[in-house]
């Protein structure tokens, strides 16, 4: 018994380890630029992402975050979009920052005024049974841009 005890604790402490883990959540996103405050003023013009810092002086990364204002965005919680300095030319669209939005034809438009380009039009697709609209934009860098309208009363994909 008392073997048969000590192989069931010890099983159940294997488990509670195994399944110990940490909360996570996106803290940033980082995309490259060749001339840093001009992306940065896009993403201000196209998304309403705001500067809370920058280095280097010319600034080789500027920290952004979403917010009405310089100073919301500083106090708010939303993860950081950092644009840093990268040599070359990027063409690989696997790697890109997606955003939802609740106006998927108004983020594009805004997001070609500020000068993206339009690499697929809007589709609808279905993800999970839901009809999910998708754009995927180039910023003025060469960064690929995905921009996601779900259907009304949903706050994620339903996976």
């Amino acid at each position: 018994m008392r073997r048969m005890m000590t192989a069931i604790v010890g099983l159940w402490a294997a488990v509670l380890v195994l399944d110990a883990r940490a909360e996570v959540t996106v803290m940033a996103v980082r995309l490259g630029a060749s001339d840093v405050a001009a992306l940065a003023k896009f993403y201000d013009a196209a998304f309403g992402l705001k500067e809370i810092d920058r280095v280097g002086n010319p600034p080789t990364e500027i920290i952004m975050r979403f917010g009405a204002t310089v100073a919301e965005a500083k106090k708010g919680a939303s993860p950081e979009f950092l644009v840093q300095k990268r040599e070359g030319v990027v063409n690989d669209s696997m790697h890109h920052a997606i955003f939802r939005v609740s106006d998927i034809a108004a983020t594009v438009a805004a997001a070609k005024a500020a000068g993206a380009k339009v690499d697929r039009d809007v589709v609808t697709v279905p993800i999970g049974g839901a009809p999910i609209k998708i754009a995927m934009l180039v910023d003025p860098q060469g960064n690929a841009l995905e921009i996601m309208e779900l259907p009304k009363g949903l706050t994620h994909l339903p996976h």
